[in-house]
């Protein structure tokens, strides 16, 4: 029960979460766009539709269902697991320390 009510709001935190950082990405696709170009820009749009997307399915589905997935995924593709922790841990940790900065 409570570990339940626990995961079900990281759930709603990550969700919220992706989408603040979708917010983020596509805000800097202009300045993307001036200092790389616009294929650039580009990609970065598509970065933050991506992380959008995967905001809604977070919120979407139960939590059951991500323990599911996620077990799935480790198990077909331990190195992308790992990585892809290592790359959420070391982005959160960044984020972390920008909002830490600020107060």
């Amino acid at each position: 029960g409570k570990a339940l009510d626990v995961a079900r709001s990281g759930k709603t935190r990550a969700a919220e979460g992706l989408e603040s950082l979708a917010r983020i990405i596509d805000d800097s696709a202009v300045a993307v766009d001036d200092k790389l170009g616009p294929q650039y820009g580009d990609l970065a749009r598509s970065a933050a539709q991506t992380v959008t997307n995967l905001a809604g399915q977070l919120e979407e589905k139960d939590i059951e269902e991500l323990v599911t997935a996620t077990r799935d995924f480790v198990r077909k593709s331990p190195a992308v697991a790992i990585g892809s922790a290592a790359v959420v841990g070391f982005m959160l940790a960044r984020l972390l320390r920008g909002s830490g900065d600020k107060g």
